[in-house]
This record gives structure tokens, C-alpha cells and sequence, in this order.
């Protein structure tokens, strides 16, 4: 998942991965220079993604030292990898010529990478099965092929890139070389399309209430937002969205989504707040407005509640008005940058965020055409959108995404990772397809595709 992570952030951010592909080739190659100076022949086994890619770039680097040939099992799918291999220049065989190249002294084995889903089927078993038996020297690139099932490779050294991944040790791997391919700090630091990666996938099994359910405390004033942030928040794949509005506000919200259960609120009482402690997490705030009951319900739930919670708009001075920390809690704040002045009585900017995200104990997201994410310790960042963004709603959709994330008990600096950079790439999404005229509304409908593109369920 890490590597899966990155290399998606690194094309966002930096675009093409191929140089990453190249010291990755690189890495292996030196591995085979160092530990194999006498062997005469190698033999790249590569697969259809950019594992075997990574294996086609070592060979082409061993093509000075050594007599190389390049195994290709099935056809090449990936487009880094094709792209390695139009630069390889050198032998290529099919599984004809398999058998010569099980006598070759080295084999790099590069069929599969992270991720691998059931036991490898063939052709892929009876490579893997020829490679074990072939007396030769074997390297797996990144992670020995068929790690985790039962059939994987069996080498001698395993070269990994950035860390040691999950389930390797000198047993299952031999012995194994971390090499550093020059993934930037800036690839975690910033919000992007691979912290989608983080969503967490239903379980065939599942029942109702097992994907997150969701209390959305607002529209008390104003019932839009609250409408925007429950339409983001179902669209993200919870179970249920509960909306808690005011009685004046009950009848236009209820006409919205038959599928959004909408509560008419007087007061807090203790049945209402039962309903609201039910769920797996709170959205404290959108349209709640500024009214006494209004104040005096953000309070009680700010002081009470256990649940994680995101807290927007005119609740977030309920949060100024706190006098402990949140500490341990899991509460998320939202502001833009004259709410959070208004807050805190700070300026805003990414300092004075940190600062108090640790006096609270909570996570500051401080929107802006930059987002600036902190829990006082990490700071991240989420670029991108465009200026249509600044409209009216765009927030309420950030908190009522963040907030359903939450929901499906996804870290909370990871929900937050994840809900700015699909806010700001439902924008661009968007405005790919109207042009600046889209709404808040085009955004939503954006959600599927977005989230689809990176997430298969």
C-alpha cells in the first residue's frame, strides 16, 4: 500500500514515475554487480506491471557485463514498462524459451509486486515453480513474486525499495537490501490520489451499520449546508447519513434524499442525543447557525461526546470557547482563515495552526488555495482546485467528506489527507467538465468517478 501510495503522489505531483522505475532498475542492477561478478548470464523474468519493468531496466544496465535475455510470461500492461522494454534493445524470448533461461546463473525475478490478490495461476505458477527449481541464483525485485500465498519465489536476495514491506523477513526473502530510488519527502507531505488508496473496502459479509453511519448536527439556520455535506458524505459509501435540523427547516430538508434520514430538533434532550451517540462519528456545525440553542447544543456535544467528530462554520466557536484540550478524542476542525483568526485570535498561517492544534489537542485543517493540515506535530499540505472554489458550499463539502471518512474509521490525518485532495480534485473534475459555471452540486456528482478511478470495490 505505502509503495502504491507514493508512486500515485509522485505522478500527481511530480508527474511521470519512470525515473523512480529507473534507480529501481538501478538498485537491482548493483545488487547483481556486487554479489554476482562472476556469473556470465542473466535471465529478467518480467511481468505484466511495472515490477517487471523495474527487472527490465536492471537488465538493460547488466547488458554490458553479462549475456541477458528478458522473459516476458505474459503480455506487458503497463506503460512504464512497455517504455523500459522499447529501451532494452536486447534478447527477448516467451515462455518457448523458458527452459534456456532456467539455465542461466542468475534469474531477477519481476512478475509481481505488492498486492498480489489468491494463490498465482498459470502460467505464472509454473514459472515461479521452474525459477525455485533451477539452481540458479535467483533476485526478486521489491518483493519476491507470490509473496504471502503458496507459491511465491524463494531467492537468495530480495532488493526492496524505500522499506521492507509487509510479511518479508531472510526466510521468505533471503537476504534483503533496501535501496533508496529517491522518493521525495514532499510525496507524504502532500495530500494526493494515493491517500485514496486508505479507503477502507466492505466486506462481502457486511450488514447494515458495519460502513459507517453518520450524525450530521446543522441546518438549523441555514439548511443547505447541511444538505451539501450529507449528499457528500452518502455519496462516499456509508451505511446511513442522520441529519439533525431544525423543526423550521425539518420539511426542506426531508424533500432532499429519500435515502438521508432527517431528524427535526427543538432541543437535545436525552433521545436526541441517544440518536446522535449511535453513530460512528458527528459533523458538528454546517448552517447550525449562532443562536442560543444553537451554541448551547455545540457546547453540550463539544463537552460529552466519544465519537470522532469534525467541527465547521458557526460551531467552530464553541471549540474557541473550550477551555480543555481535545486530546485523544479525534476531533477535527475546519476553518477558513477569518475563522480561524475569529477562534483562536491568531493570524492564520501554518504556524500559529500547529500551535494551536497542540494547545487543543485536535487536527486543523486551514483551508485556503493551499490547505494546511496539522495535528501540531505533522503538517501536510493539499494543492490544487481552481477559483470557482471560493463559492459558497465548497466547505460544507470538505467537512461533510472529511466527517464520512471518519465514519468508515479511517485514521483522522488520514481522513483529512484524503477528503482535501478529493474536494479539490471533485473541483477540477468539475470544471474539466462546465467550465468555471459548475456548483457545488457538479462536485458531488463527481464523487464516484473520482473515487472510482483509484478505488475498486
Amino acid at each position: 500500500m505505502d509503495m502504491q501510495h507514493d508512486d500515485l503522489n509522485y505522478e500527481y505531483l511530480y508527474g511521470s514515475t519512470y525515473p523512480l522505475m529507473k534507480n529501481a532498475g538501478k538498485a537491482v542492477a548493483e545488487a547483481v554487480l556486487n554479489n554476482y561478478p562472476d556469473a556470465k548470464t542473466v535471465c529478467v523474468v518480467a511481468g505484466t506491471g511495472n515490477n517487471g519493468g523495474d527487472a527490465i531496466v536492471a537488465g538493460t544496465l547488466l547488458m554490458a557485463r553479462y549475456d541477458v535475455r528478458v522473459l516476458i510470461v505474459t503480455e506487458i500492461k503497463s506503460d512504464l514498462a512497455k517504455r523500459a522494454l522499447s529501451e532494452y534493445g536486447g534478447k527477448v524470448v516467451g515462455l518457448d524459451g523458458m527452459d534456456e533461461c532456467m539455465r542461466c546463473d542468475v534469474i531477477i525475478d519481476g512478475i509481481f509486486g505488492v498486492g498480489i490478490s489468491g494463490d498465482p495461476k498459470d502460467p505464472y505458477r509454473t514459472v515461479i515453480e521452474k525459477i525455485n527449481g533451477s539452481g540458479s541464483h535467483i533476485v526478486s525485485v521489491d518483493i519476491p513474486s507470490g509473496l504471502g500465498t503458496n507459491c511465491a519465489v524463494k531467492p537468495e536476495i530480495t532488493v526492496t525499495f524505500t522499506m521492507t514491506k509487509y510479511g518479508m523477513d531472510t526466510g521468505n526473502s533471503g537476504r534483503i537490501i533496501v535501496a533508496d530510488i529517491g522518493i521525495p519527502d514532499d510525496v507524504r507531505k502532500y495530500a494526493g490520489p494515493g491517500d485514496l488508496l486508505y479507503y477502507p473496502k466492505p466486506e462481502p459479509s457486511s450488514h447494515k451499520g458495519m460502513n459507517g453511519t453518520l450524525a450530521i448536527v446543522g441546518g438549523w439556520e441555514f439548511h443547505g449546508s447541511s444538505v451539501i455535506a450529507a449528499l457528500a458524505a452518502e455519496r462516499i459509501g456509508l451505511d446511513l447519513v442522520r441529519v439533525f435540523v431544525s423543526q423550521r427547516n425539518y420539511q426542506i430538508v426531508s424533500g432532499y434524499d429519500p435515502g438521508i434520514i432527517v431528524r427535526p430538533v427543538d432541543r437535545l434532550d436525552d433521545e436526541k442525543l441517544s440518536e446522535i451517540y449511535g453513530n460512528s462519528a458527528i459533523l458538528l456545525g454546517p448552517g447550525m447557525g449562532r443562536s442560543s440553542e444553537a451554541m448551547d447544543a455545540a457546547r453540550k456535544l463539544l463537552a460529552d461526546s466519544k465519537l470522532p467528530m469534525v467541527v465547521d462554520a458557526d460551531a467552530l466557536n464553541a471549540v474557541g470557547e473550550f477551555q480543555g484540550s481535545f486530546s485523544g478524542r479525534n476531533v477535527i476542525i475546519t476553518p477558513h482563515k477569518g475563522e480561524f483568526k475569529r477562534i483562536s485570535g491568531l493570524e492564520p498561517n501554518e504556524n500559529n495552526a500547529a500551535l494551536y492544534a497542540r494547545k487543543k489537542g485536535l487536527i486543523v485543517v486551514l483551508k485556503g488555495p493551499v490547505d494546511v493540515i496539522t495535528d501540531g506535530e505533522e503538517v501536510h499540505y493539499a494543492k490544487g482546485g481552481n477559483s470557482r472554489m471560493t463559492m459558497g458550499g465548497t466547505g460544507d463539502l470538505l467537512a461533510g467528506i472529511i466527517s464520512a471518512f471518519l465514519a468508515r474509521s479511517v485514521d483522522p490525518m488520514r481522513a483529512c489527507l484524503m477528503g482535501t485532495y478529493l474536494n479539490k480534485a471533485l473541483g477540477e473534475a468539475a470544471y474539466s467538465k462546465h467550465g468555471y459555471w459548475y456548483t457545488v452540486t457538479d462536485m458531488i456528482s463527481e464523487i464516484p468517478g473520482v473515487m472510482g478511478k483509484y478505488i475498486k470495490i
